[in-house]
This record gives C-alpha cells, sequence and structure tokens, in this order.
C-alpha cells in the first residue's frame, strides 16, 4: 500500500509572515520532496528553486489566484491532480490567503474519502504578526485562523520582553490551549518539527478545565467515563457538527468504545471529522470531547 502523503496547512493574517515562514521551511527540510498550493497574495514571492524536483509550471494556482475562496470541485481535483502528477512527493505543503477561513481548505482531508486515501492531515500552522496582533484579534477570520491552528507561530518578536511574551502566550492560550506556541523573528523555522506539529492531547484537557476561555471563544468539554457505543456516538456526532457546523469550528478528543482495546483520536474541523486509531488503552476508559467555537445556546450533551 502505498504511503499517504502528509498535508501541512499555513494560515496566518495578511502580513503576518506565511511566505517567508515557508520559504524557510523549504530550505530547512532541502532534501523533502514537496508540493506547494499556494495563493498570489502575499508581497514574497515563493522562491521555487527552493522547491526540490518542482519548477514553476507545477504549481498549482485556481482560479483568480486563490485556494481559499468558497471550495468547490476544482480543489478537490487539484489536489487528486497533484497525486497522480508527482508520484515522488513527501509532503504537500497549502498556503491559505490571509482573509481566509482555512476550514474550508483543511475540510476535504476529513470529508472526501478519495482524498483520505491519498492524504494524511499533518495539522496547521498559523503565523501570528505580533506588532498588529491586537488591531486583528477581535476579527472574525483572525480567530477562526487561530482555532483552527495546531501549532502558533508569533512572529516578529524582537521589540517584546520576556514578560510581553509571557502575556503573549497567556493570551493566545486562551484561544486555543492545545497549540504549541513558538516565538520567531523573520519567520524562522530552527524550532519547528515539521511532522509532529500536532501535541498530544490528555493533559491538554485539564487546561480546558481551568480556562475561561476567550470573550469571543468558548470551549465545552464533555467526558465519559464509561465506554461509548461506537455506532451511537459517530451518529450523533455527526448530526452534532452538521447542525453547527457555523458555530463549532474545531473539535477535539480521546475516545474509548466499547468492546475496543484501543484509544481513538477525533479531529474535526467546520462540520467535518475523523477518527483514527491512537495508542492501546492501558488505564482507565475515560473518553474527552471538547467543542470549540461560538457555543452560547447550542445543545451539546450527549
Amino acid at each position: 500500500m502505498q504511503q499517504k502523503i502528509p498535508v501541512t496547512i499555513i494560515t496566518g493574517f495578511l502580513g503576518a509572515g506565511k511566505t517567508t515562514f515557508i520559504n524557510n521551511l523549504l530550505q530547512k527540510y532541502s532534501n523533502t520532496q514537496f508540493v506547494l498550493v499556494e495563493n498570489e497574495f502575499g508581497d514574497v514571492s515563493i522562491d521555487t528553486k527552493l522547491i526540490k524536483g518542482v519548477d514553476a509550471s507545477q504549481m498549482f494556482e485556481l482560479k483568480e489566484g486563490c485556494i481559499c475562496c468558497s471550495i468547490s470541485d476544482e480543489y478537490e481535483l487539484v489536489l487528486q491532480e497533484l497525486a497522480d502528477r508527482f508520484h515522488n512527493v513527501d509532503h504537500l505543503l497549502i498556503e491559505t490567503t490571509g482573509i481566509a477561513d482555512p476550514a474550508s481548505v483543511i475540510r476535504p482531508f476529513f470529508a472526501d474519502e478519495n482524498l483520505k486515501e491519498i492524504y494524511q492531515y499533518n495539522g496547521t500552522v498559523c503565523l501570528v504578526d505580533a506588532i498588529n496582533f491586537g488591531n486583528k484579534v477581535e476579527q472574525e477570520i483572525s480567530l477562526k485562523q487561530l482555532v483552527t491552528a495546531d501549532l502558533i507561530v508569533i512572529n516578529k518578536v524582537e521589540n517584546l520582553s520576556e514578560s510581553d511574551k509571557h502575556n503573549f502566550q497567556k493570551e493566545i492560550q486562551q484561544i486555543n490551549y492545545f497549540a504549541d506556541i513558538i516565538f520567531t523573528h523573520l519567520a524562522d523555522t530552527k524550532e519547528i518539527q515539521l511532522n509532529s506539529i500536532v501535541k498530544k492531547l490528555r493533559s491538554e484537557f485539564d487546561f480546558v478545565r481551568l480556562s475561561s476561555g476567550h470573550n469571543h471563544i468558548q470551549s465545552k468539554l464533555l467526558t465519559f467515563n464509561i465506554g461509548l457505543n461506537k455506532a451511537e456516538f459517530i451518529r450523533w456526532l455527526s448530526y452534532t457538527l452538521y447542525i453547527y457546523k457555523n458555530q463549532i469550528y474545531r473539535t477535539k478528543g480521546i475516545l474509548c468504545f466499547e468492546n475496543e482495546p484501543y484509544e481513538y483520536i477525533l479531529q474535526g474541523i467546520g462540520g467535518r471529522f475523523e477518527i483514527t486509531e491512537g495508542d492501546l488503552n492501558l488505564g482507565e476508559v475515560k473518553s474527552e470531547v471538547v467543542f470549540i467555537g461560538k457555543l452560547e445556546g447550542l445543545n451539546l450533551e450527549f
């Protein structure tokens, strides 16, 4: 069976340093065969010489130079064609435009059965402009970008004191407590481990219990101390995420099902989700699911 291609999404508001970050990433992993889908809205163009084995004519851009508009069949077809054309691909990078909700870019990797056979979602990196963060965080798209991320890279921090960084980190964690946070200057990638950007979840649920959340973002944690009926839980989760797809931005969890020896990892984005087999469960039978988004008034009880 052919190994699945890891997919990493790079998001962040305009001017945060996404394109510089990608160039640095390509240099750091110079022996990796990347294929890149990017938009044209950045001030800095991708240096195609850094993309091993892929020339400029093989860069994929959708209509109007943007992959982040309302997702259509064209996007999924491009992803399929990438895999068909480039048989030695090690990693797919997708850069979203700074004014896009990344959920529409990520969703096909959870929703399309053909793409799930080809690609493995590796996670989302969000670049944050430390200088202009206070001007952007109240904007809806910025919040969605932060909530969606598995790794948050706070860029342009050369003028921040250690106290400033500490306060910055606390504020970000009120929005997304599941993401690792890294401080950088010039979108440096020396601390980035591309294939391990998703944190282990279990310890993070304790933070959810203690966190009051951001003014515009709430979280809801469900805990179950018995094995779940797999069919019933999946039916309930599918219905819940479908009807609240515009309010629930992110879903994560660790699940224990009846008569199953393994834990299962739940990841969800914008109404779609995926459950994958995790480690052998050697501890207590305990499932934990967290919903993140605008949750006021939603019925999220199983």
